[in-house]
């Protein structure tokens, strides 16, 4: 078992590599997940929340031994991923776990929103020693194959000198896709306290050799291992380097097409904006909240129904900036603001709602509730809406009481309502 953590700006580059012919979804968690479109745009939402970062995208690729591959079922497999992701602390957020079927290796790949469930950052910086940790441990656990060569050797046997040695490998095995340079090789060992010198030639400077120091017992590169001497770790720099170019041309490529696509939307800068609380009788040019123009992709995910995070808006007493959620009224002239997460239930009175429906509700429009059942876990959709601004209970409907009788046609046979808990009576 082998394990890769990379960090990345793009969802849609990663989760259209890891949605590939041969991908098979094994499980999915706070996203919609009917498609590619649906993935990406539910870490996208999400991810809104915290601009600021630039690297949102945790992917972890995780292959096992050719030896493992008829234990290899779809829950063994998720299994195993869910404890490696609890082992290194990527808890409450949303992620994917996809299977590949393009290589004899079994793999499998997990794509996180590095942004939680509560927008706060999961943070993986040198996170090597755990990674290493945590897949010998579940290697362990589950008696799974280590490696060829030196991947097979028991650590816990060894002696020094060995044990020296061996730990260095380990860790420069860990570390070393993420290195494009020699100093980044340096700087990610610290983690490790393995020291690092280069050899220069004296008539260039230009470097020749490497040895890596531990506990005051030093190794060159090649006695380490063949492929760690410099010349071969220079090999893996370049390759390492032509793949982030590779990475940052799609995501220029993504990020020109978008712009490309909201040239040829002329109609969006026709339409009027929608203000929080209110409504303004000026056209800008493009969609704005409070004064901040919204991108083409905010303004279509408010236009399907769906929230949007927000920064910079300014309080209505003029005393200062907030953030918060924000989401429109079904026609779209009045947006909404929320400190949660909209799609977050609440209970009021004999209901189980959404937050954004509730206060769709207080402020007087009529809603198509998304409400739990008593007692269950499943969802149905009603009507409700208040009568009078000072009413405590809502009005429920099957059927939009807005549509006239004769005009209903075709419509369902009534079902039955949900009814408050019967509390009992006295006899």
């Amino acid at each position: 078992m082998i394990a890769k953590n990379i960090k990345g700006k793009s969802f849609k580059g990663c989760v259209q590599y890891v949605m590939n012919e041969t991908a098979e979804l094994l499980e999915a968690e706070g996203v919609f997940a009917d498609n590619s479109k649906d993935m990406i745009r539910s870490f996208a939402m999400q991810r809104s929340g915290r601009k600021e970062i630039k690297q949102p995208v945790g992917h972890i690729p995780i292959s096992f031994a050719p030896e493992d591959k008829e234990r290899m079922t779809n829950n063994f497999m998720v299994q195993l991923a869910k404890e490696y992701m609890f082992d290194m602390g990527i808890k409450n957020t949303q992620y994917i776990i996809v299977r590949h079927h393009n290589t004899e290796n079994e793999h499998l790949h997990i794509v996180y929103n590095r942004i939680n469930n509560d927008l706060k950052l999961i943070s993986v910086n040198n996170d090597y020693k755990r990674n290493v940790k945590t897949c010998k441990k579940l290697k362990d656990k589950y008696s799974l194959t280590y490696g060829k060569g030196k991947d097979r050797v028991k650590r816990e046997k060894l002696n020094n000198p060995d044990k020296v040695k061996f730990y260095i490998y380990d860790a420069i095995k860990s570390v070393l896709a993420d290195c494009r340079t020699p100093a980044n090789l340096r700087f990610a060992l610290k983690e490790f306290g393995i020291e690092l010198d280069y050899k220069h030639k004296r008539t260039t400077n230009e470097i020749e050799g490497v040895s890596f120091r531990y506990n005051n017992i030093a190794f060159k590169g090649s006695q380490i291992d063949r492929k760690f001497s410099f010349g071969n770790l220079k090999k893996v720099f370049e390759e390492n380097i032509q793949l982030l170019q590779v990475q940052e041309k799609e995501e220029q490529n993504y990020v020109s097409k978008e712009k490309k696509q909201a040239i040829i939307e002329p109609q969006i800068q026709q339409e009027q904006p929608p203000k929080i609380q209110s409504q303004t009788e000026n056209k800008p040019k493009g969609h704005t909240i409070e004064g901040i123009e919204l991108t083409p992709q905010q303004w279509q995910t408010l236009e399907e129904g769906g929230f949007i995070y927000m920064e910079g808006l300014k309080k209505k007493d003029g005393s200062g900036n907030f953030s918060s959620y924000v989401f429109l009224n079904d026609g779209k002239d009045k947006a909404f603001s929320c400190k949660k997460n909209p799609y977050t239930f609440v209970k009021y009175d004999k209901y189980e709602m959404r937050i954004r429906d509730k206060m769709m509700i207080e402020a007087g429009y009529i809603t198509k509730a998304k409400v739990k059942w008593w007692g269950a876990h499943d969802f149905g959709y009603l009507y409700l809406w208040k009568e009078n601004e000072s009413d405590i209970e809502y009005k429920e409907s099957w059927n939009d009481p807005r549509v006239p009788k004769e005009q209903k046609i075709g419509q369902k046979p009534p079902q039955p309502v949900i009814q408050k808990k019967n509390k009992g009576q006295k006899r």
